[in-house]
């Protein structure tokens, strides 16, 4: 096969050394090639060299999506999900799983057979498009599912190379750091983002895995192609390897939290959802909407990981976020008390039909804490005392506030509470 490489597309990249890519590592692996056998990478190679080739821009980047998405699904790290009888995705657990049992996948596949191949994702990518064109929002009856079409709307919009302009429909895609983005203020009329979750997913390490194959076909193409790795010195999550702690994850949401914040209009919404499992990993996220001159008018619930997840199953993670709502307004002191949130989110979720563990309190009352954290320290906050005292100040109150309202009691004894005698958490 090395005789006749010039004939297909495959990366020769080495993996950088990381939290996650250590553990590869480990098992000796150097290359992002060796994660597939010859069979695959022979396969992965001539397809990519195909795709390349066509000469239909928009349909050419639509088939690189594809490969990028069933590229999980190629490899030697994938692994049998003897339950639903299938391969399984790499990033099922949002790492690198070296299994001790392969699975190798069929690569092309066949018509409603299997899952994984080539036309699965195909069909996938044409459904999302039809989508797309038709939207429609989903209602449960009982058992039953109802698609409600949302009629005289359709997901669309002209890319430019530049900030959109108001009241047209417009998208300005880029790979830059979000605090080198122009903004102009009072021009944001909401900030809806999804920022790392301090060391929760080493993203640009996972992401790699797909990029090396993307850049072949696109670094001529595409400046943020032209980079051997995502991975950044600017990248915003905790990571051991890199030396990245909490403080260098505060300095930098406060950085871009101030700079989007600026842009906002009165009264429009700074939108962000957030999950961990440590309480100290809310300390950024506290001095950042403190540092914005943001207060937190809301603290919701949403699902966002399925419960079956290979990394959630029979643990005692949590499937929710917290949604973090806040504004350029001074909020006045609140009458329901922490208890009393959760109290009304257990009864929204149980009334959604979900099941609630130990994990998903613990989230959402963390949340919580840090809502009224941000609430009670607004008044007297220093945007200008060094990073150590404004996460000092936000770590120590994050503390009282837990022993306060006696977190480890109010986890064990909120459901009851909740939703009556004898209820209890789904294990």
């Amino acid at each position: 096969m090395e005789e006749r490489q010039s004939e297909f597309l495959i990366p020769l990249a080495p993996i950088p050394l990381g939290d996650e890519t250590k553990r590869l590592h480990r098992w000796g692996y150097r290359l992002f090639s060796e994660m597939f056998n010859e069979r695959q990478l022979l396969g992965l190679g001539l397809l990519l060299k195909r795709i390349s080739a066509v000469e239909d821009i928009p349909v050419r980047h639509a088939l690189l999506t594809v490969f990028s998405d069933f590229l999980r699904y190629q490899n030697m790290l994938a692994r049998y999900d003897t339950y639903a009888l299938k391969c399984q995705d790499i990033f099922s657990v949002h790492g690198f799983p070296v299994g001790l049992v392969q699975c190798e996948n069929n690569l092309p596949g066949i018509p409603k057979v299997g899952a994984g191949a080539f036309r699965h994702f195909i069909e996938k990518y044409r459904r999302a498009k039809d989508y797309c064109q038709q939207p429609f929002e989903t209602r449960h009856k009982g058992h039953r599912k109802e698609l409600i079409p949302i009629l005289g709307e359709s997901i669309k919009a002209q890319q430019v190379k530049r900030l959109p302009e108001a009241n047209a429909r417009e998208a300005w895609i880029n790979s830059l750091s979000a605090e080198r983005v122009p903004l102009e203020p009072d021009s944001l009329d909401g900030v809806f983002t999804d920022p790392p979750y301090f060391d929760n997913v080493q993203y640009a390490e996972l992401m790699d895995f797909c990029y090396v194959w993307l850049r072949l076909a696109l670094g001529n193409e595409f400046d943020a192609f032209k980079a051997p790795s995502t991975k950044t010195l600017q990248e915003l999550t905790g990571n051991e390897v890199m030396g990245r702690g909490l403080e260098h994850f505060t300095r930098g949401l406060s950085k871009i939290f101030c700079h989007y914040a600026e842009a906002l209009k009165p009264g429009a919404p700074f939108v962000f959802t957030f999950h961990h499992n440590d309480p100290n990993a809310y300390i950024p996220i506290v001095v950042a909407i403190l540092d914005a001159g943001l207060d937190c008018t809301a603290t919701l619930p949403v699902p966002a990981e399925m419960g079956a997840s290979l990394h959630i199953a029979r643990t005692k993670s949590s499937v929710l976020d917290s949604v973090f709502v806040c504004r350029k307004v001074k909020v006045g002191v609140e009458s329901e008390t922490v208890p009393d949130r959760l109290k009304s989110d257990l009864l929204a979720l149980e009334k959604a039909g979900l099941r609630v563990t130990e994990g998903d309190i613990r989230c959402l009352l963390a949340g919580h804490i840090a809502r009224t954290a941000i609430n009670r320290l607004r008044g007297g906050w220093e945007s200008g005392a060094t990073p150590q005292e404004r996460m000092g100040l936000a770590g120590v109150l994050i503390a009282k506030l837990r022993e306060e309202f006696d977190a480890e009691r109010l986890v064990k004894t909120i459901p009851e509470s909740a939703l009556g005698k004898g209820r209890s958490y789904w294990q």
